[in-house]
């Protein structure tokens, strides 16, 4: 499974990987991330990059999780790695849309 490197936007560094897999309630696209504990050496949750909304999705769209874990988000729109198609609000937040591309799905992420 490919790792990356990810400074968060305190300034911490984590050796991170994602996690492919779908959310129960509907089957949509969850993708999870996980972080390298160094001290030793095991995978533990940093965070869902995805949000389920509940909107039936296509198997490579998903709502970003941009109230908890933001600069994870806009990692992986820096990578190109997905493109925001619209936007939808939950509560105080406002979600972007986004379409992965199929080399992240096929190659980064691993089926959990």
């Amino acid at each position: 499974m490919k790792t990356f490197k990810f400074k968060s936007r305190w300034g911490d560094e984590y050796e991170i990987r994602f996690v492919k897999t779908q959310y129960a309630m509907d089957g949509n696209l969850a993708i999870l991330a996980e972080n390298l504990e160094p001290e030793f050496g095991w995978w533990e949750p940093y965070g869902n990059l995805t949000v389920n909304l509940g909107d039936d999705l296509n198997g490579w769209m998903g709502y970003l999780d941009t109230n908890n874990v933001p600069d994870l988000c806009d990692f992986a729109i820096e990578k190109g790695w997905c493109t925001v198609v619209g936007y939808e609000r939950s509560g105080f937040c406002t979600y972007p849309l986004v379409v992965f591309t199929a080399e992240f799905l096929e190659e980064i992420c691993e089926e959990g």
